[in-house]
């Protein structure tokens, strides 16, 4: 701030003017005056130049308090032509009799501090004349009221001392003490005002003529709130009201330096929930939106305090846990919020179930800068889908040169797709009480032509994000049927063909119609054809799924559960629905005769399906002990790589010719 014995001194290069107040007119002005300033002085008319209303008040009430105390000058803001701003000093003057008083006017250049802030000022220079609340006060060296202008007057009606102004009174003994020992103070402070408490910017400096404390205080309150409000636009999610992109990576580079500095390392986790995308294509935007703020209210009460919970955008979440000791404390967390799909999430009237696939990278084992940290979290985060949803991968490098092909899968799928670069193949059913094979079922293939064979878990996920599975699915289940007619046609065996459909197929509106289309055209016996859900994809929209569920069945189709055991289903609902049959996922059949606890699961699990009329196939068996328990425990069929891996279509009628009436050999 300029020192005030600089306002005093009088120059010919500054402007100067002259106010009558009783007239409320410029009475008279230099020339630079009038170059610099031009209208900001006034409005002119009549040969007049009026001077604004608002300042009139304020120089009439300071006149009458200055005839009575020592007040010697009022100040207020104007800006030139180039909007640069000034401060005006005004000393009252004799215009020629005791009763005539005015104010002789000199503009002096504010510091940048000040103009950059852009206080408000009177006239039509003003930003709002609303916000027109620029205001004087002036204090004695004890704090004692000697001066308020009426804006002041009206937001501290009953002033007394300078400490009553302010919200905090630790903070009025420090501005204070600011101002006695710099002699100027400029900054934004909380005052407490007949409205309640409001953001002000404020200027204060001693006065060298009398000691006392003139203040200059802006109401900025509105601008502070745009400002939290364009903070929160910025930096938080609308829809979850999480932090975004922009403070995740701010809280990353704070967590890498202080990791730098204190030798530790952070966490990061990439959560993608799995199969959003059907949600929001079934549903629509406004049930997907309502999932996803219920799935970020529970994941953010899940994870430890000390963790952060961040929203990138889709259905995307990070969750950052700085001075990690070790991995297995993100891998916990991992757990924890896997579990959380467990329950399902009350949205529109309907009960949903989703889950989460996670990455886990850790600084600076897996990334030595922000950006390759997440890139490998999010590599990882793609191969948990890959593999299994509901699920989290710790990463590898390997990892890394996974998910750079499987971005580049996605571009071929489509042209895949119209170039038929899809097979079947085909994995044998058999039937446990005299292992003969009654079915079969039918496994995609992709033949690409130049990385070769592909398999189903690297380019479903991709197809299920992408879309794409919407008609990939169609030729899964058309293809199916033609094959199954084929065999007819042959004179093989008639056995029962399953197909499997994804989560974003079976909420596909027209499924249904798309089915029955295909069984018309193909012309087999839908008691052939047997369509496999996953318990999670079931239990996604319980109360709609239970109406498709009996759509098929009224066409014959045969229904059944697959990977039973891994998902969340509700034996309340699993009554309702019109199933056939359960397929025991290969997790329990691996460890069968070795784990009692998986022993116990199967055995149970076979038990309440026979009660509830349901078959029961084993998947994954692959040795005699785990044949002779399944036996032993009543399974109904069986299959897996003690009979037969999936073959082709050549290799499998060349099987069915053989194993539809011969027994396998024993094993060994």
């Amino acid at each position: 701030m300029n020192d005030i014995v600089e306002f005093l001194v009088p120059s010919s290069k500054r402007a100067a003017w002259v106010i009558d107040i009783a007239q409320g007119t410029v009475s008279w002005s230099n020339s630079v005056a009038k170059e610099r300033f031009a209208d900001a002085l006034g409005v002119s008319h009549d040969g007049l130049t009026y001077i604004n209303r608002d300042l009139k008040s304020d120089l009439s009430h300071f006149l009458a308090q200055s005839q009575s105390s020592s007040l010697l000058c009022f100040h207020w803001l104007i800006r030139d032509v180039s909007n640069s701003l000034y401060r005006c000093t005004a000393t009252v003057i004799s215009l020629g009799s005791e009763e005539a008083l005015g104010f002789s006017v000199e503009a002096f250049p504010c510091p940048p501090s000040v103009s950059q802030a852009m206080p408000y000022t009177y006239g039509k220079n003003s930003i709002s004349e609303r916000l027109n609340s620029l205001i004087l006060l002036s204090f004695s060296k004890s704090g004692d009221k000697q001066f308020v202008s009426q804006r002041a007057h009206t937001l501290f009606p009953n002033i007394g001392n300078i400490r009553e102004l302010f919200a905090v009174y630790s903070a009025a003994n420090h501005f204070i003490e600011r101002v006695k020992r710099d002699g100027a103070v400029h900054q934004e402070i909380r005052l407490s005002t007949a409205s309640g408490i409001r953001w002000f910017e404020l200027e204060a400096h001693i006065n060298p003529a009398n000691g006392n404390i003139d203040m200059f205080a802006q109401d900025i309150q509105e601008l502070r709130d745009y400002e939290v409000k364009l903070y929160r636009l910025q930096n938080y999610d609308s829809l979850t009201h999480l932090p975004n992109r922009n403070l995740l990576y701010q809280q990353l580079e704070k967590a890498k330096a202080t990791a730098e500095k204190r030798e530790r390392q952070f966490g990061v986790m990439y959560l993608d929930l799995d199969g959003f995308k059907v949600v929001n294509d079934t549903f629509g935007h406004r049930v997907g939106d309502q999932l996803l703020q219920e799935v970020a209210n529970r994941i953010k009460t899940t994870i430890p305090s000390r963790s952060c919970l961040y929203r990138l955008g889709g259905d995307e979440f990070v969750v950052v846990l700085e001075h990690v000791k070790h991995l297995n404390e993100l891998e916990e967390i991992a757990v924890l919020i896997n579990a959380t799909g467990a329950e399902p999430y009350p949205v529109s009237d309907m009960e949903m179930l989703i889950t989460t696939s996670i990455g886990i990278a850790c600084y600076p084992d897996h990334g030595g800068d922000i950006d390759t940290l997440l890139k490998n979290a999010d590599a990882a985060m793609y191969r948990s889908k890959a593999n299994a949803h509901n699920g989290y991968r710790v990463y590898q490098e390997q990892m890394s040169e996974g998910f750079s092909a499987y971005l580049t899968l996605g571009g071929g799928l489509r042209k895949a797709i119209e170039e038929g670069q899809f097979e079947l193949y085909y994995q044998p059913k058999i039937r446990s009480s005299d292992e003969v094979t009654v079915g079969a079922e039918a496994l995609i293939r992709w033949h690409h032509p130049e990385k070769g064979m592909i398999p189903p878990d690297q380019f479903i996920p991709v197809a299920e994000e992408s879309g794409l599975i919407l008609p990939l699915g169609e030729w899964v289940i058309r293809k199916a049927c033609e094959q199954l007619k084929t065999w007819q046609d042959q004179g093989l065996p008639p056995i029962n063909l399953s197909v499997n459909l994804s989560g974003r197929q079976f909420l596909q509106p027209d499924l249904v119609e798309v089915v029955q289309q295909i069984l018309l055209e193909t012309g087999i016996d839908p008691n052939l054809l047997e369509l496999e859900l996953t318990e999670s994809m079931l239990m996604s929209d319980a109360h709609g799924t239970i109406k498709k569920l009996h759509d098929f069945r009224e066409m014959g189709i045969t229904l059944s559960i697959d990977d039973f055991g891994t998902g969340y289903s509700s034996l309340a609902y699993l009554k309702k629905f019109p199933i056939q049959a359960l397929k025991i996922d290969r997790s329990f059949i691996q460890d069968l005769g070795i784990d009692g606890d998986d022993d116990a699961i199967v055995k149970a699990t076979i038990a309440m399906a026979q009660s509830l009329n349901l078959k029961v196939i084993a998947e994954g068996v692959e040795s005699r002990q785990q044949m002779n328990l399944l036996t032993d425990y009543e399974c109904q069929e069986v299959q897996g790589y003690l009979f037969a891996k999936p073959m082709c279509c050549d290799d499998f009628e060349k099987y069915l010719e053989t194993f539809t009436q011969i027994v396998p050999p024993i094993e060994g």
